[in-house]
């Protein structure tokens, strides 16, 4: 072997130590460089649930949709819900009409900010289905169990309302978004306590400074394993016409998954003095007496493998009193819905919706739509 060739060989020898002594180092820095590289990359793109760092200890998360609506109704223009069925009068149709919008399309954005009392999340939320435009529909701040803005009045049982393209829903259930502050102890074990004082329904113009008191709401929840069940009351005091008038009303609600794929979710609210919380709403006082009403809604939803659904929801409302003859006695509502998910974030389906609104007089009228949605979720 010439010299040359000797010096090649212990270069080459020399060169091979040094990777091999050198590689578990150089192995160890790439993997702490790619750690870091995916920490900046989660400050900067957010961990799906928690949105981006924008200041040292805050997140934000943008969130919404953009649906379009294709309606079709059969027997008299109901409007971009099914409100109008609680307006639709005995005897009159205006026939079969076509409606297309948008307005449901959603915006809002939420922050999470770390301090020394626990997360203080922050919500702000709008869509399309306001007079003039965009519509505010959520602004609260919440923090160690303590919640205050607009959002969901504590009565409404928001989880146990039936899935529906429809954006009025099914009849016989509380809906209303109020500006409140509220409390939440969790006792843990699936038990809570919430309490509230509310901007009341019937006094939107004129808030906690209006000649009503604020209404008060308490509701218990006990979560359990494929469920939960829940009970709510609500206090108001109203303007009658010598004086004052007191409100109240309970509502029972729940929800379980009772077989793979499937969930019922059901509700019963009665009271008095309490139409305007109320879905399509109603008469709160006639004179001076509280008006009595009790509505019921039944939900029920099956999975048909990963991509299809299959939903029916019933609504029932009953009222005891009305100022004419020509009042709304009782509506009942039914949806059925089909829904198709082909990717993570599109939502499209289809749903016939069936309505009807029965006068103290004894006369009724129907309606019926066919609507198709397509959703796009981000």
């Amino acid at each position: 072997m010439t010299n040359g060739m000797r010096l090649s060989a212990a270069a080459t020898t020399a060169v091979a130590m040094a990777l091999g002594l050198a590689a578990p180092a150089a192995a160890q820095t790439l993997e702490q460089r790619v750690a870091d590289l995916e920490a900046q990359l989660a400050d900067i793109h957010g961990d799906g649930t928690k949105g981006f760092k924008i200041a040292p200890n805050t997140r934000l998360r943008f969130y919404g949709y953009a649906k379009a609506d294709f309606i079709q109704d059969f027997d008299t223009n109901l409007g971009d819900t099914i409100f109008g069925l609680a307006s639709i009068v005995p005897g009159v149709e205006t026939g079969s009409e076509f409606t297309a919008h948008a307005r449901q399309t959603r915006l809002g954005f939420e922050t999470f900010t770390e301090t020394d009392l626990g997360v203080l999340n922050t919500k702000v939320e709008g869509d399309f289905f306001g007079d003039s435009g965009f519509r505010l529909r959520h602004a609260y701040g919440q923090l160690n169990g303590f919640l205050v803005g607009q959002t969901w009045t504590n009565f409404m049982p928001i989880e146990a309302y039936p899935d529906t393209f429809d954006f009025q829903g099914p009849a016989g259930i509380p809906f209303a978004r109020k500006v409140q502050a509220r409390y939440t102890y969790d006792f843990g074990n699936g038990f809570s306590l919430a309490g509230s004082i509310e901007e009341d329904a019937a006094d939107e113009a004129k808030g906690f400074g209006g000649d009503e008191r604020p209404a008060v709401t308490a509701a218990a929840r006990y979560g359990f394993e494929g469920g939960h069940v829940r009970l709510a009351a609500i206090s108001r005091e109203l303007t009658g016409a010598t004086g004052t008038v007191d409100g109240w009303g309970v509502n029972l609600s729940g929800a379980v998954t009772p077989w793979d794929g499937g969930q019922i979710v059901a509700q019963v609210t009665t009271g008095e003095g309490i139409g305007s919380y109320f879905v399509f709403g109603g008469t709160d006082v006639i004179g001076d007496e509280a008006v009595e009403s009790t509505g019921y809604t039944v939900g029920i939803k099956q999975a048909l493998g990963e991509k299809f659904d299959v939903g029916l929801a019933y609504g029932y409302r009953d009222i005891d009193v009305g100022a004419a003859a020509t009042d709304t006695e009782n509506l009942t509502t039914v949806h059925a819905s089909l829904f198709w998910k082909p990717t993570a974030k599109v939502r499209t389906g289809l749903e016939y919706i069936y309505g009807e609104r029965e006068l103290f007089d004894g006369t009724s009228a129907d309606a019926s739509r066919l609507q198709a949605s397509v959703q796009f979720n981000f």
